[in-house]
């Protein structure tokens, strides 16, 4: 299963997720100066909230072709949608689903791009119409929505905040 993503949108969080881990590894040498877990845990913890926003808006959002259904991932939602519900497909450069009996569904891997969005847009649109054409609707595999914080994914940031305050503390208290 292929996951289809706006490249120019991939290459920015991954550049800025490198540019926190590198700004993160300064403040923390310049900590290791004064050596208290406090300087070292306050500028962390947004850190992670940080580069987990920029992985759940940027790197999360994609769309990938099943066997009989098409799986759109958001930010916050999950919708595995079957080929032959999709009645009409929208948008100049950003792709919206006009579903049958659920409305309108953004697709957010394909948002509005001023250069690259349109050209991957029609791909995925043409390869749509073609599957729409061929499918064949089977028992089971209707349309499916999913709304979702990120679990399990929001788990390890958390965890980590967890840890490293509980670590801070630790270390205050001790001396």
């Amino acid at each position: 299963m292929v996951r289809i993503r706006r490249t120019p949108k991939v290459v920015l969080a991954i550049a800025g997720q490198a540019a926190m881990v590198a700004l993160q590894v300064l403040v923390q040498e310049d900590a290791t100066v004064t050596g208290s877990w406090m300087t070292r845990l306050i500028p962390l913890a947004p850190m992670l909230i940080g580069m987990y926003m920029v992985w759940r808006l940027f790197l999360n959002p994609y769309v990938s072709f099943g066997q009989d259904r098409l799986r759109v991932n958001n930010v916050f939602t999950h919708y595995l949608v079957p080929y032959h519900l999709i009645t009409a497909l929208e948008g100049r450069t950003a792709l919206t689903l006009v579903v049958s009996g659920h409305g309108r569904l953004p697709v957010a891997a394909l948002d509005a791009a001023p250069l690259t969005g349109k050209a991957k847009r029609d791909t995925v649109a043409q390869e749509l119409l073609r599957r729409r054409a061929a499918a064949v609707p089977r028992a089971g595999h209707g349309f499916e929505k999913r709304s979702t914080l990120g679990l399990p994914e929001w788990l390890g940031p958390v965890t980590s905040l967890a840890f490293f305050l509980v670590g801070g503390f630790a270390s205050v208290l001790t001396h």
